[in-house]
């Protein structure tokens, strides 16, 4: 019985000290930065910063990134930006985006900056529900969308531009509801599904490099309206994400 009783207390004490450690790791990163004279601004020196849950960066404040930061994000956290965005990694210090548990997903990051065009390069999004582009455009150049439920989902965006990006390990890699996506050297393999498009999206560009997903590379719905002269449901997406 006292042998049981010591296991039992030790076995408490380990559990806790994990959970300690966790919490405390957690704790570590700096906290997400409120804007500055009309910026938000993320430094290397600060990071890795952590966003605990949603938050609204105004259509009157920039966002801007510097390389080498990672933004560790809690549980269903949602990044909105509706202002000018600009995320600049490098090669050597790419900029990360990632849940603070890998075995949970965050909200995503979701761009709604009309009056500019965004710029994004060298940034690596992993563990997110779905990352958006809405009636925006700009350009993501060498971006790794990895292990998201959507890597990226555009809607009515008339000019966005993925330049030598990669995608895997997605469920669904591309979605284009409307508006038009030029690919240039962008690899989308190894997804359960790699493009989805729907009647008012267009892809051009190096299609040819969306291959090798397990499900469908490229599945077109104005395609498959025709073929079987159906209308797909509008809420077809939801229906899907129900089931998330």
């Amino acid at each position: 019985m006292i042998c049981m009783k010591l296991l039992i207390r030790s076995s408490f004490i380990a559990l806790t000290s994990v959970v300690a450690m966790a919490t405390s790791c957690f704790a570590s990163g700096m906290p997400f930065p409120a804007a500055v004279n009309g910026k938000v601004f993320l430094q290397e020196k600060d990071s890795p910063y952590v966003l605990e849950q949603s938050v609204v960066v105004a259509a009157t404040d920039s966002f801007v990134v510097e390389p080498g930061v990672t933004v560790q994000m809690g549980e269903f956290a949602k990044l909105m930006l509706q202002g000018t965005v600009k995320i600049i990694g490098s090669s050597d210090k790419p900029v990360v985006f990632c849940g603070a548990d890998s075995s949970v997903n965050w909200n995503g990051f979701h761009i709604m900056s009309s009056s500019q065009p965004f710029e994004i390069k060298n940034l690596v999004v992993e563990n997110a529900f779905r990352n958006t582009v809405f009636r925006s455009r700009g350009s993501f150049e060498n971006v790794r969308f990895t292990n998201n439920y959507y890597g990226l989902w555009i809607d009515e965006s008339p000019d966005v531009k993925l330049n030598h990006c990669t995608m895997s390990r997605n469920r669904y890699a591309l979605s284009v509801r409307a508006g038009r996506v030029i690919s240039n050297g962008t690899n989308v393999t190894e997804n359960v599904y790699g493009l989805y498009l729907e009647t008012e999206g267009k892809v051009e560009g190096d299609t040819d490099l969306i291959r090798n997903n397990l499900e469908s590379d490229i599945r077109s719905e104005a395609n498959a309206l025709k073929a079987s002269k159906k209308r797909v449901r509008r809420n077809v997406w939801h229906y899907i994400e129900s089931f998330f």
